[in-house]
């Protein structure tokens, strides 16, 4: 435990401007950085040597600020969705967007259907970019746009990176809008779709979003392997299946997502090593 006297020695070699509490807050959430846990609450208060009356108001300030939660039944803690959010999804959309631009281009170009790249934005995703079609009928997505994650094929591959308590977790606080009869509405059923789109390594959504609008999508991950943003061909063609998408364009989708993963470092530890 901090004794009085050790805090008056910390605070003596703090700026002026630093709050206390505050760091010690910060000093919690890097307990997880270090093991995500979960942690029970004598494990964090041992770890950040302060008292367990102290941790506590601590931790529950964070709960109810939505940055940790408590699983009911071990009362351990662990991060949240929103501690996720923290990557900086501005930054993400500007550095990804650009990066991704030229493969983009050539996917449209090679399938003749509009194509993009999102992030995800608590239970939505955002679009980085998007690159049309010449089409004279093709989906109207603006950069920056927002669909529901449920309902789209990009969207349930960013949810298939996350731990599944964190989905119903998301899910608990963005209760699932039935948009289409395809779409999703039990987040059971969404799981179980998830599960599938770990194992098989790629998304589709077949009118789950809006009527006609169909999409396959696969990841973008990022040096430590985690998935940080999806890449996806769109078609609003009448003729268009998903089986179809995913005969026809999952194969230049998927090649497309490596790509970009390459370029953003991920293999990059197996490259290394094998270069030794």
């Amino acid at each position: 435990m901090v004794s009085a006297g050790a805090d008056s020695s910390l605070d003596s070699s703090r700026g002026r401007y630093y709050v206390e509490a505050l760091g010690r807050g910060l000093a919690l959430l890097d307990c997880f950085i270090a093991d995500p846990g979960p942690l029970a609450l004598v494990e964090l208060s041992r770890r950040v040597g302060l008292g367990m009356p102290t941790t506590l108001r601590l931790i529950r300030t964070l709960e109810e600020a939505g940055y940790v939660r408590q699983d009911a039944s071990t009362k351990r803690y662990r991060l949240s969705w929103k501690m996720l959010q923290l990557h900086d999804v501005t930054s993400s959309i500007l550095d990804y967007a650009d990066l991704a631009r030229p493969h983009l281009q050539d996917l449209a170009e090679a399938l003749g259907e509009a194509t993009g790249m999102a992030v995800l934005d608590h239970m939505e995703v955002r679009h980085a970019i998007r690159v049309s079609s010449r089409r004279l009928i093709a989906p109207n997505i603006p950069p920056g746009a927002v669909f529901p994650a449920h309902a789209t094929a990009m969207g349930k591959v960013l949810l298939a990176d996350l731990d599944p308590d964190l989905v119903r977790d998301i899910a608990a606080r963005h209760p699932f809008v039935r948009f289409t009869p395809t779409t999703v509405t039990s987040v059971d059923e969404l799981l179980a779709q998830l599960r599938e789109v770990a194992r098989q390594g790629y998304a589709v959504s077949d009118a789950e979003w809006e009527p006609g609008l169909r999409s396959v999508a696969a990841p973008v991950r990022v040096r430590d392997g985690h998935v940080a943003a999806a890449v996806c061909a769109l078609s609003v063609q009448s003729a268009m299946s998903v089986w179809t998408m995913e005969r026809q364009f999952l194969p230049a989708v998927i090649r497309t997502a490596q790509a970009i993963s390459w370029e953003l470092g991920y293999g990059e530890l197996s490259r290394n090593t094998d270069a030794r």
